[in-house]
């Protein structure tokens, strides 16, 4: 036997059941490593017929198996519907995520002009037009559009492992959020000084809530932050805490207003805030409904989420005069970069002050 002929092997064997039925399965043999795949049982009355059928499967196999590491599609891989792939993926599927894979099949079958494209038929522009119909036309906010094309690029990774799409249809292509895509650019919504006075003065259906929103407002928390701050964090009128997300220390003197909104001072391992609800934390989701139903009491046309505190403290902060590296040192950024997009947002409000005169 050739060298190459025992670093890659693939034989069929058969074996006959208790039941006289007869099984056929193969023998894989990849360096230096053997994995057996079940074919199908069979009745003696069907034998001959089904053997044919095994050796055919055994030598699309073995093709399969010589054309690994190379750009060869075997023709019978190149012959796949696209969409029968998608079905065949979703019905071996057992992972927790499901829903979101089924989910964005849905979607593609309906962005897909040609139902019946092979899996081979694939460009680098079907997933370019596919992020533009995900960010554009599905009506997705938020992170939904790129959640939903994690999980298509998992089924497009796992068809290329399964030899039927080569890499160089979708290597090139990168994600990119709707509107201009620049991580330069601030896409959340930011509150004025005068809309923060107006929140201040109306009620808002949860205090606690309120609270936070208002001291992250002052102190550029967020709800991380938020939810694990207790009285010990606060020592000298100072606010020391490290950040949940990356764990950068917080070290900020804060302003009377944001002391006054937390109050009296209670004992050191409390909770300065309680957002809880029956012994759990409240969901993001709930306070960011709370949030923006006090805005509508407001009416103020806009829709928030907690991290708009954050956001609205460090633009305020740049408004007021502070310089770019104060600002990252106060929101615990480790670089500027991470700062720039409020500098852009607060520089696009002057440019609008003045185009307007």
């Amino acid at each position: 036997m050739h060298e190459k002929d025992i670093e890659m092997a693939v034989t069929l064997h058969k074996r006959i059941l208790k039941s006289g039925n007869t099984q056929f399965y193969l023998s894989v043999y990849i360096d230096g490593q053997q994995t057996l795949e079940t074919l199908f049982t069979t009745k003696p009355n069907d034998l001959k017929e089904k053997k044919k059928l095994a050796e055919a499967i055994r030598a699309e196999r073995e093709l399969e198996v010589l054309a690994k590491g190379t750009k060869y599609v075997p023709r019978h891989k190149k012959k796949i519907a696209l969409l029968d792939y998608f079905d065949y993926y979703i019905e071996n599927y057992d992972k927790k995520d499901i829903r979101m894979i089924e989910g964005v099949v849905s979607k593609f079958k309906l962005f897909l002009p040609d139902k019946k494209i092979l899996i081979t038929d694939l460009t680098e522009s079907h997933f370019l037009k596919f992020i533009d119909y995900l960010n554009n036309k599905c009506g997705f906010n938020g992170e939904t559009p790129h959640s939903y094309w994690k999980r298509f690029k998992k089924i497009i990774l796992q068809a290329n492992r399964d030899g039927y799409i080569d890499d160089i249809a979708y290597k090139n292509v990168r994600f990119k959020k709707k509107g201009d895509y620049s991580e330069t650019k601030l896409t959340k919504q930011v509150l004025t000084e005068e809309e923060i006075t107006v929140l201040q003065e109306t009620y808002c259906g949860n205090a606690e809530i309120k609270k936070a929103f208002m001291f992250a407002c002052y102190s550029g928390l967020g709800l991380a932050e938020c939810k694990v701050l207790k009285w010990n964090n606060i020592i000298n009128d100072r606010i020391i805490i490290n950040r949940e997300k990356t764990g950068t220390e917080i070290n900020l003197a804060l302003s009377q207003t944001a002391l006054d909104f937390i109050g009296k001072r209670q004992e050191p391992q409390g909770l300065v805030f309680d957002l809880k609800h029956e012994g759990k934390f409240i969901s993001e989701v709930s306070i960011n409904k709370t949030l923006n139903n006090w805005l509508k009491k407001s009416e103020i046309d806009k829709k928030i989420s907690f991290y708009c505190g954050r956001h609205t403290f460090a633009t305020r902060l740049l408004i007021k005069g502070a310089n770019l590296k104060t600002v990252s040192d106060a929101l615990a950024h480790k670089t500027t970069a991470n700062t720039i997009k409020y500098l852009n947002y607060v520089n696009s409000l002057k440019d609008e002050a003045t185009s307007n005169l």
